[in-house]
């Protein structure tokens, strides 16, 4: 990640943004999950808590500057809140919209709306970072 920032922060650099986490060949911390046995790139819930400390981690390393989308795990509004108060400025799903099909995107969109006036934000980017410590590793 380190070597990303440096990039992103020479004065030439073009960067617009970040998609942070994806997909992982890891299986760490998956449990007993028949999908910890299976190759190739592994997406969804099994990486929403790493992908979640990793936006944590560019957004400091950031300094909040760079928006980051905000990818892994995402399959309610919840999910998408913690993704935005470790940094994320936009969530990316995919895994989650192939199970549940395209209408999980308006139920994200309801629930996301909901939390962040319950919580007493006007709106996500007053939430952006707000929280991101909370999410680094070794907390």
């Amino acid at each position: 990640m380190k070597d990303i920032v440096w990039v992103i922060k020479r004065k030439k650099s073009s960067v617009d943004g970040l998609i942070v986490s994806n997909t992982t060949v890891s299986r760490e911390n998956i449990g007993n999950n028949k999908l910890a046995e299976e190759t190739g790139g592994l997406s969804g819930p099994p990486l929403k808590a790493r992908s979640t400390e990793m936006i944590a981690q560019m957004y400091q390393l950031t300094d909040g500057k760079i928006p980051i989308i905000g990818v892994g795990g995402v399959a309610s509004g919840y999910d998408a809140y913690e993704k935005i108060e470790a940094g994320a400025s936009y969530i990316q799903i995919y895994t989650s919209l192939v199970y549940e099909g395209p209408a999980l995107v308006d139920d994200i969109k309801a629930e996301l709306s909901a939390l962040i006036t319950r919580l007493g934000h006007n709106n996500v980017a007053d939430v952006v970072g707000t929280n991101s410590k909370f999410y680094l590793p070794n907390k």
